[in-house]
């Protein structure tokens, strides 16, 4: 992974949680925080993409968080919250799904969601995780419309784990 991309997504954590904080600010304000940081022109770029993008707008010299944007940023704190839970209590949680043939769509925003947050693909339709799910992201499948499609397992016992193991080995270790 390139260093270009580790740092945007940086500046959509920084941005994300300044607007999750105040959700409407001057666009002086906005100024000064950029130049707090050390890759300004970098942040800006990101926030004129925001812009462009619809998850920000700017009204009157005042930049605001809209309802696409406050559902993304909100996406975004869900992950990071849930990366930051790295405990394992030797239970593998597995999600399995079956999504009709109508709803493609659903289908790829499901699999896109759970390789986002970290599963590991154990099957073609059943994804497996270390770690306790918080409610935040059972919240954000509700929000999808992807929960009628899951169903959920706590396994304590998973044959043949070894792969499935060696991919979580900082989660599985730390136990």
């Amino acid at each position: 992974m390139g260093k270009t991309s580790v740092d945007a997504r940086r500046h959509v954590r920084e941005l994300g949680q300044f607007f999750t904080d105040v959700n409407s600010v001057a666009e002086a304000i906005v100024d000064e925080f950029i130049k707090a940081r050390k890759k300004k022109k970098y942040l800006k770029q990101s926030l004129k993409r925001f812009i462009e993008k619809g998850l920000i707008e700017r009204q009157r010299g005042r930049l605001s968080v809209t309802r696409k944007g406050a559902a993304f940023f909100g996406r975004i704190a869900v992950k990071e919250e849930f990366r930051g839970a790295r405990s394992w209590d030797g239970k593998w949680r597995l999600i399995a799904f079956d999504v009709p043939v109508n709803a493609d769509k659903k289908r790829y925003q499901l699999r896109s969601l759970l390789k986002e947050f970290g599963f590991y693909q154990l099957q073609k339709s059943v994804w497996i995780y270390p770690s306790y799910l918080e409610e935040k992201f059972w919240k954000l499948l509700v929000d999808l419309e992807l929960d009628r499609y899951c169903k959920i397992m706590i396994v304590e016992f998973l044959e043949g784990d070894a792969e499935v193991r060696h991919h979580f080995k900082q989660v599985v270790e730390s136990r």
